[in-house]
């Protein structure tokens, strides 16, 4: 089993002298402690086992850095900002679906489309103040709806 559990050791250490190492050492300690493990049913898995946790805490002691499958945590990343941004959005449109009718239309027509006051006002026949009050009116029902998500409220700032 030797050469398998140096090659398995390797895996982790990237040095075939730390791998031979680290399996003379699990030979060792279990040699010195075999009445401890004559319960033991699969003594191979239980060698790998110790092969493993020999060469990590190789590693941890020459604070060394095990490598990550880069692609695998791209890919996990880029899952997790999708599911975000789609929470994100839907919690964003709820909120907007939550606003009065009118303040919805003014607050969309002014910040999503950014249309000026005149022209809001001159569209849903409406003043100017009428229209300024909506939009702030909006602002502050979503600043509500929204104070769990400091993000989305950060956008509302530069609203």
């Amino acid at each position: 089993m030797y050469p398998r559990l140096v090659s398995y050791s390797y895996t982790f250490v990237k040095d075939n002298f730390l791998a031979e190492e680290v399996v003379e050492n699990v030979m060792l300690q279990l040699w010195e402690n075999r009445i401890k493990f004559e319960k033991i049913i699969d003594v191979k898995s239980y060698l790998y086992t110790m092969v493993r946790n020999g060469s990590l805490l190789v590693l941890k002691k020459e604070q060394k850095v095990v490598e990550l499958d880069h692609k695998l945590s791209d890919e996990t990343t880029e899952f997790d900002f999708n599911i975000l941004e789609e929470e994100l959005y839907a919690t964003l449109i709820d909120a907007l679906n939550s606003l009065p009718e009118k303040c919805k239309e003014v607050f969309e027509l002014s910040c999503l489309e950014g249309m000026k006051y005149k022209d809001i006002a001159e569209q849903l026949n409406i003043s100017v103040n009428t229209v300024k009050s909506q939009r702030a009116r909006a602002i502050e029902l979503l600043k509500e709806k929204l104070k769990n998500h400091s993000e989305l409220l950060f956008i509302l700032l530069f609203l």
